[in-house]
């Protein structure tokens, strides 16, 4: 299926342009792909380390310490066609990864766990009762990200754009990546939006994922977020836990300062995701404004797939684990530039909150989640207080694209059940996270070094009671990005 239905979409924009090709201008037409084309060499460095001090494991108290960090080099260049006709395109992509630095605490990692920067490599069933999928080392990669085949119809203002082929398809309540991710995820598939004024509607279509650890592209999956259960991994369990595929439908409107913004997601037989977001901005003037933002969220997961993982796959985790959830949060944010402070505050139902399809990236915008921790633990209670520094209007031109942000998170969560107690017997009670979070980005917008950028984050956090667990995680994370424009 996933064949046939970007050959579907190949076989559209080839069939129409060779229908105009007899009646135009070859010369001409390669002029229209080359001079509105963009291409740029990207370089980059990505590292994350991380500090883990245990003080309690299952009820004892335990002092104990563990170090984790990876790096990696990037190289990779992207090119983006002009329009021939003012109507068909191709977008390419490629990237390169080199490794740097690995250090695991454990002599290993967990599958699909951790740092995710670097590609994972050995990896095997662990020995025991609860086998783990562990993997032993780190590599680069290379490879061909993208192949787009694009269309499009009017312009910005009132049009429709389609792709298709192997790309970063973002649309509805389906992402190719966040702010924290390293390297997007590419998917087979197509995107169709379209905007008229102040109306924008997306669909997206996804049947196969191009991922960081893949040399090709895989079928949609279910999976837990790190492989520790060796049922995932038993014969015939990769066509049980298949999604054909995974689609979703977004549509947004502006209304003078109101933004409305609707959006629906079906993974087959395994997770609908629905989605509503209210924002209102009170300007004063360019710089200076009051936001106040509501989110919902909520899920369902259904049918044979969920199945299969909850009864199956990981019933220590998902047996009694509820099939529909969702997340509630506000946001309220004072602007006089360039500072601003932010206050937020979320609510997550039974079960916890998840935002992705299975090996298909969701769209989740938790702004009361820490640089660390993601704030979205069963039956929590969020409150989050950020202060920004944006140097974008300043009249040094050295300081716009300066910026520094300070937060502090915390989650509190009301333990009940006869689960919720340390193996002595003795109950766990009501736990928390917290988490100071630091911030700072900066971009060299003119000079020699333009495009040339820098993104630190820092994360104290402190984990109570969690899993049966306490401790502290310093994580830190620092990028090095530059652009050099081609054409």
């Amino acid at each position: 299926m996933r064949k046939a239905v970007t050959g579907f979409g190949m076989l559209l924009i080839g069939g129409a342009l060779s229908c105009q090709a007899p009646a135009a201008d070859w010369d001409q037409m390669g002029e229209e792909f080359i001079s509105g084309a963009k291409s740029n060499v990207f370089i980059g460095m990505n590292s994350r380390f991380r500090e883990r001090y245990y003080t309690r494991v299952e009820g004892k108290d335990l002092y104990d310490y563990e170090n984790n960090g990876e790096a990696q080099a990037t190289l990779g260049v992207n090119f983006r066609s002009g329009y021939i006709g003012d109507t068909f395109g191709l977008d390419l992509s490629a990237l390169a990864r080199r490794e740097i630095y690995s250090e695991t605490a454990t002599g290993y990692s967990l599958y699909n766990y951790g740092m995710k920067i670097l590609k994972q490599t050995d990896c095997y069933y662990s020995d025991g009762t609860k086998p783990q999928y562990r993997c032993d080392g780190f590599s680069g990669a290379s490879g061909i990200t993208q192949i787009n085949f694009k269309m499009k119809a009017g312009d910005r203002h009132n049009g429709v754009n389609f792709d298709t082929g192997l790309g970063f398809y973002n649309g509805g309540l389906i992402s190719s990546g966040d702010e924290d991710d390293v390297i997007p995820i590419s998917y087979t598939g197509f995107d169709l939006a379209g905007r008229w004024g102040n109306t924008k509607l997306d669909y997206v279509f996804v049947n196969g994922v191009l991922s960081n650890d893949d040399s090709s592209v895989q079928n949609v999956m279910a999976m837990p977020n790190y492989a520790s259960h060796v049922n995932y991994f038993k014969p015939g369990a990769d066509e049980k836990r298949k999604i054909d595929f995974v689609h979703s439908i977004g549509l947004s409107q502006n209304i003078g300062g109101l933004n409305l913004t609707l959006a629906a997601a079906d993974a087959r037989e395994y997770l609908r995701r629905y989605y509503a977001k209210t924002d209102y901005i009170l300007k004063f003037n360019k710089r200076d404004r009051l936001l106040f933002r509501a989110q919902h969220y909520a899920n369902h997961n259904y049918g044979s797939v969920w199945e299969w993982e909850k009864n199956e796959g990981y019933p220590d985790k998902y047996e009694s684990m509820p099939d529909k959830t969702h997340m509630t949060s506000y946001t309220f944010a004072w602007t006089l530039s360039p500072w601003t402070i932010a206050l937020h505050h979320a609510r997550i139902g039974e079960g916890g909150f998840s935002y992705g399809f299975g090996n298909v990236k969701g769209v989740l915008k938790n702004d009361s989640q820490g640089n660390y921790g993601s704030m979205r633990r069963p039956n929590g209670m969020v409150c989050a207080v950020e202060n920004t520094l944006d140097f974008r209007y300043s009249r040094n031109p050295w300081m716009k694209g300066l910026k520094v942000t300070y937060g502090y998170h915390r989650s509190n969560y009301t333990k009940n059940g006869e689960s919720d107690v340390y193996e002595d017997g003795t109950p766990i009670g009501d736990t928390y996270e917290d988490e100071h979070a630091i911030t700072a980005n900066y971009l060299f917008r003119h000079g020699a070094l333009k495009g040339l950028s820098f993104n630190f984050k820092q994360a104290f956090y402190h984990d109570r009671g969690h899993k049966q667990h306490e401790g502290k995680i310093n994580d830190t994370r620092f990028d090095i990005l530059y652009r050099i424009p081609l054409m």
